[in-house]
């Protein structure tokens, strides 16, 4: 018995090629689904590591703290709105008009600001983006405060 050569056919050799493309294809795809999962799961981990930081530091300062997931979904990995720079006019007028008697127009007037809600929001700055902390300070020192809600 002798062995033969099989020569391949110009159909097979085309079969092969396109079976060879498909499994590539299908390789690559599955890297970079694997790489977005791990970038998302390593965000995720650091969110919920911020949110424990930050409820742990709220139920320490003896202030309300919402869920860690409710913390997380609000401020995600980068603090959110919060993380905004305070130095910022539009910025400071919307911390200025979150704290008005809630009329529109002439009848606005500012009221005394919760000291526990500017303290809240003093955590959550220095957890999430410490380098604003002191411009939302100086921001905010010249309100009046004091023990407005329950």
């Amino acid at each position: 018995m002798t062995v033969g050569h099989h020569l391949e056919t110009a159909e097979q050799t085309r079969h092969r090629r396109i079976v060879n493309a498909v499994v590539a294809g299908v390789l690559v795809l599955i890297a970079v689904i694997g790489l977005l999962v791990f970038e998302q799961t390593k965000q995720d981990s650091r969110t919920e590591q911020l949110a424990q930081q930050l409820h742990d530091r709220l139920v320490a300062a003896g202030l309300p703290a919402p869920d860690t997931d409710v913390i997380g979904d609000s401020l995600g990995s980068d603090g959110g709105l919060i993380c905004q720079d305070p130095t910022s006019p539009l910025i400071a007028a919307r911390y200025r008009s979150s704290i008005t008697n809630g009329a529109s127009g002439p009848g606005s007037r500012p009221v005394i600001a919760d000291r526990d809600t500017i303290a809240a929001t003093e955590l959550a700055i220095d957890t999430y983006c410490p380098d604003h902390l002191r411009a939302y300070l100086e921001r905010m020192s010249d309100l009046k405060l004091g023990d407005t809600t329950k």
